[in-house]
């Protein structure tokens, strides 16, 4: 989603969150080799995007409700409708190779049979925790997700998604990293919050899980900033992030970096380091 980022209130919240996080850590330019925009589709408003482990292509899904599938060189595959809603993230789970979509506004996650793009099934989001609420009904809405797997969990992992919160004193709507767990494997209804953190960040707007550092990468879409966290949410390098409107990131197997911008584009870097 492309926020309403006008106005002096919301750049003002935007610089004091900049300022906080530079107290803590070190923003440095991203390290890596331009490719260029890949989108030969024209896909309408990319706000996700993950690369599938099985088929080796790349899958992503647009604030109208529209999913594609296309080839790491950007040629399509398949594309569809599946419904007027607004997808703002989505993940594959590499055990099963089933795709999920995460919804803003419904604060819900589906279920997609990357085959042929059929929903299996839905997991409405619990909007409270410990009691409390957290995901406010007309807040700013889920707006990515990752899968962590966890071949020790009854469910075979867990998923993490951001609240786009704009106000970091919103204890109803925060901006925030949350851990939900869906029953993926019980076959039991919804999806609960079991923790959630914040790193003092507005705008969190894409996540990918790196299975080889066990850590998150969060990106900033107002901040056009990449963030290297641990999952108990401690920044451990950030980065001047390339692109514009970053709305999802997924790395494939050769380190190819793919960056969805929600204003038009899939670009491809090569990330040249890690430190």
């Amino acid at each position: 989603m492309r926020a309403n980022k006008k106005g002096f209130a919301f750049q003002s919240l935007l610089f004091i969150s900049l300022l906080a996080m530079l107290a803590e850590t070190t923003v440095l330019p991203f390290p890596c080799q331009w490719i260029g925009n890949i989108d030969q589709v024209n896909f309408n408003e990319p706000s996700g995007i993950v690369f599938h482990p099985w088929r080796e292509t790349l899958f992503i899904v647009g604030d109208e409700g529209d999913i594609c599938e296309i080839q790491r060189d950007g040629t399509l595959v398949k594309q569809k409708r599946i419904c007027y809603a607004d997808f703002e993230g989505i993940t594959c789970d590499p055990s099963t190779g089933l795709l999920y979509i995460a919804i803003e506004g419904e604060e819900k996650i589906i279920e997609v049979d990357p085959e042929d793009f059929r929903v299996l099934r839905e997991f409405a989001i619990n909007r409270t925790f410990q009691g409390a609420m957290v995901l406010k009904a007309g807040g700013q809405g889920i707006e990515a997700i990752t899968f962590v797997p966890d071949s020790n969990h009854p469910e075979g992992g867990t998923f993490y998604v951001t609240n786009q919160g704009l106000d970091l004193e919103n204890k109803e709507d925060p901006s925030a990293i949350f851990e939900i767990e869906a029953p993926l494997r019980s076959g039991s209804a919804g999806a609960k919050i079991i923790r959630y953190f914040s790193l003092g960040v507005l705008d969190l707007s894409g996540l990918y899980y790196d299975e080889i550092n066990d850590h998150l990468c969060v990106i900033s879409d107002a901040m056009n900033t990449f963030l290297e966290i641990t999952r108990d949410g401690k920044i451990v390098r950030s980065y001047a992030f390339p692109g514009y409107n970053q709305e999802g990131i997924a790395v494939d197997r050769e380190g190819f970096l793919y960056i969805a911008q929600d204003s038009g584009g899939i670009i491809k870097v090569k990330r040249t380091s890690t430190r």
